[in-house]
C-alpha cells in the first residue's frame, strides 16, 4: 500500500479525494492585486492549492527568442513572491510554484514552499531533479513528451536523492490537447509500471470530461490552469478555466467520487433488496414427513427466507416439522 503524502494540512492518500491544483501560472500578469484575487477564487471554487511559475529568464530563454520579452515581463522576484505565499497561508491555501533553475529552488526555499513541482520540459534535466530531490519534499514530476524510459530515468534520480515523496502526473503538452490527443489509458500503464507512487492528472483541456475519467483511473491528484477572465491578456488565459469552469470540475469530482468509492454500506439498493428479492417458500400446507418436490416450494416475494438458489437443497427431502402455506421454508426443517 503507498504511504500517505502529506502537504501541509493536506493528504493525498488512496481513500482521500482528488487532491485539485488550481495553475496560476503566468496567468498573474505580474498584478499583485489579480493574483490574490485569483487565488482567493481558486480556492472558493475548490482547489487545494495555487502552482506558480518561478525562473530566472536569462536562465530559461536565450535573450534573441521572441519569447524573451514575454517572459521577462511576467517574471516574479522573490518579494513578490513572499507576498504572494503570505497571503496562501493567510487564507489557509497551499502555495507552490515550477522552478525552472537552481536559483529558483533556492528563492522557493527561502519562502518556504511545502512541495514542487517538475514542468514536462524539465524531465529529463536530472541535476535540477536531484537538486530538486534533495529538498525531500514532495515532487510533482510531469511526464509530457516524455518517452517511459525517460520518465523511469526521472524517477530513479530523484529516489537517488533520498526522496520518494513523488507524484507522477500524466501531462499532454498541448495547448489545448484535442481528445484524441489525451491517450488516457497510459494512466494505467503508469499506475502498473509505478504501484508504490500516487498518478496525477494535468489536464490542459477546457472542459472537466478528461479530468473525471481520469479519476475514474484512478488519479489521485489533477491539475487545471486557472484565471478569473479568459480574455485577459497572456499566453494562458484562454484555455484556463474560469472560476465556474473550476467549481463545476470541483463538483464533479465529488460527484465521481460518491459513485466510484461508497461503501457496501451505504449503497442505497441494498435497503430494498429485502423486498424486492425471492425466497423459498410453502406452496400448501405440508405435515411432517412429507418428502419435498419442487412443486411443494414455491419462490415468491419478499426475500429475507432462504435464497432460491439454494432449492436443490430441499427437493427429496423429507420435513421435520408441519409447514402452513406461505411459510418459509428454512434449512433446519428438513
Amino acid at each position: 500500500m503507498k504511504k500517505n503524502i502529506r502537504i501541509n494540512e493536506e493528504i493525498i492518500s488512496e481513500e482521500s479525494a482528488a487532491f485539485l491544483i488550481a495553475e496560476i501560472g503566468l496567468n498573474h500578469n505580474k498584478d499583485l492585486d489579480l493574483t490574490k484575487k485569483m487565488i482567493l477564487s481558486a480556492k472558493e471554487s475548490g482547489a487545494n492549492a495555487v502552482k506558480f511559475q518561478t525562473y530566472i529568464t536569462e536562465n530559461l530563454i536565450v535573450d534573441d527568442s521572441p519569447a524573451f520579452g514575454l517572459f521577462k515581463g511576467l517574471e516574479l522576484d522573490e518579494k513578490q513572491f513572499s507576498e504572494i505565499s503570505n497571503y496562501c497561508k493567510n487564507i489557509g491555501m497551499i502555495f507552490f510554484s515550477t522552478p525552472f533553475c537552481f536559483k529558483s529552488v533556492d528563492l522557493l526555499e527561502r519562502i518556504g514552499v511545502p512541495c514542487y513541482k517538475v514542468a514536462s520540459m524539465d524531465v529529463n534535466y536530472y541535476d535540477l531533479l536531484k537538486y530538486i530531490g534533495n529538498t525531500g519534499k514532495p515532487i510533482f514530476l510531469s511526464t509530457g513528451m516524455s518517452s517511459l524510459f525517460e520518465i523511469d530515468k526521472a524517477v530513479e534520480t530523484i529516489l537517488s536523492a533520498g526522496n520518494d515523496n513523488i507524484i507522477i502526473m500524466h501531462c499532454i503538452s498541448k495547448y489545448p490537447p484535442e481528445n484524441r490527443d489525451m491517450n488516457l489509458n497510459f494512466i494505467s500503464k503508469l499506475r502498473a509500471v509505478y504501484p508504490d507512487f500516487y498518478i496525477g492528472f494535468s489536464d490542459h483541456t477546457g472542459d472537466s470530461i478528461g479530468a473525471i475519467i481520469a479519476r475514474t483511473l484512478g488519479v489521485s491528484v489533477i491539475e487545471k490552469h486557472f484565471t478569473l477572465d479568459k480574455n485577459l491578456s497572456g499566453p494562458d488565459h484562454s484555455i484556463s478555466n474560469s472560476p465556474e469552469e473550476f467549481r463545476e470540475l470541483y463538483l464533479n469530482l465529488k460527484k465521481t467520487d460518491e459513485a466510484l468509492f461508497a461503501k457496501i454500506r451505504s449503497r442505497g439498493d441494498l435497503s430494498i433488496a429485502k423486498g424486492a428479492r425471492r425466497s423459498l417458500c410453502a406452496n400448501g400446507d405440508l405435515p411432517a414427513g412429507t418428502v419435498l418436490n419442487s412443486d411443494m416450494i414455491k419462490i415468491v416475494r419478499p426475500g429475507g427466507g432462504v435464497a432460491p438458489e439454494y432449492l436443490p437443497l430441499f427437493v427429496g427431502k423429507t420435513l421435520k416439522v408441519n409447514v402452513k402455506k406461505n411459510q418459509y421454508i428454512e434449512l433446519d426443517f428438513v
